[in-house]
């Protein structure tokens, strides 16, 4: 929303900075094996153009977006945060353009490596702390590759749920690329 109030916009702004600190607790409390260290680190977003509507709750990001958080990255054309009447942060979108889908990333304590995801929409849950990778979605974890029409990632459990679009005349398959174990 565009207001000519430049004060009561930057308060917004503010608030929205403030929440999207608070995001760095909500965000990183979901990332049980994520970098102990992220969940300490302020967020950045960066973009060209941002739009704010105080009375939906919603911010929306445009123009080559990228929201980083220590190691976590989130990047696409299109990133809208959605808040809830209590000013809490309960859901981040990111879309895609046709040159360049969105992106996630996030690297694992240890020797877990990196969670890398792809998609023409990402949709992040803060409220059931899942990933939702939306159309040519594709999620590489530990050298594991899965892609599908839809990918789920629960950050909790490091579950992974993949489907494809079976309406979808020749659509394509659900396929898995699982490396085998090097620890023998």
């Amino acid at each position: 929303m565009k207001t000519s109030n430049a004060l009561s916009f930057s308060g917004f702004v503010r608030t929205c900075m403030v929440a999207g600190l608070s995001l760095t607790a909500v965000l990183m409390s979901g990332f049980a094996a994520a970098l102990p260290s992220d969940r300490e680190q302020p967020i950045h977003i960066t973009s060209n153009d941002a739009d704010a509507d105080n009375a939906k709750g919603i911010v929306i990001y445009r123009g080559d977006v990228v929201v980083t958080q220590g190691t976590t990255k989130m990047t696409g054309d299109v990133v809208t945060l959605i808040y809830s009447a209590d000013r809490k942060l309960k859901q981040m979108i990111a879309k895609g353009n046709n040159k360049e889908r969105a992106f996630y990333q996030e690297e694992l304590e240890g020797d877990k490596g990196i969670v890398k995801a792809w998609g023409e929409t990402i949709d992040y849950s803060m409220q059931t702390d899942t990933v939702e990778l939306i159309k040519q979605a594709r999620l590489i974890q530990n050298g594991d590759t899965f892609t599908g029409d839809r990918i789920e990632y629960n950050q909790l459990t490091e579950i992974i749920n993949a489907q494809s679009d079976r309406n979808k005349p020749g659509g394509n398959r659900v396929q898995m690329i699982i490396q085998p174990d090097q620890t023998k």
